[in-house]
């Protein structure tokens, strides 16, 4: 019966395994569209758009998108083409203050098109962000 105890355990491992492996990953989820009307405060033009302005705001209303934690995201832009580069910023606040350039988990880039960029926050942290595509 002493042998029981070792497919026991490897029972137990590979159950966890396969549990941990599916629990509340953004990747099987339908990203929220963010749709340029979503955005009031984007601004651009042929060579670069932003979905936000720097801090201080020049105009009342403005914030930084909310980026939620395990969560994916479709947002729309009027770059109209498909950006060369794609620029993101996180910060704690929604006045976009002491942010700073991320890369990673907190900003996997999904797919980058001519109307859209799919991103996931692949961390259970909440952040909002500013996109800079050029």
């Amino acid at each position: 019966m002493t042998w029981l105890r070792p497919v026991a355990a490897w029972s137990v491992v590979g159950a966890l395994v396969v549990l941990g492996s599916s629990c509340g990953d953004a990747e099987a989820q339908d990203p929220v569209a963010i749709e340029a009307a979503d955005l009031p405060c984007a601004d651009g033009d042929a060579a670069s758009w932003q979905s936000a302005e720097w801090p201080p705001f020049s105009t009342e209303g403005c914030a930084w998108l909310a980026f939620d934690g395990r969560t994916s995201y479709r947002i729309a832009h009027e770059l109209g083409r498909t950006p060369r580069s794609v620029q993101l910023y996180l910060s704690f606040g929604a006045d976009g203050r002491s942010s700073a350039p991320t890369a990673g988990d907190p900003t996997r880039i999904v797919s980058v098109t001519d109307t859209h960029v799919e991103l996931r926050n692949g961390t259970n942290q909440d952040f909002f962000l500013k996109m800079v595509l050029q």
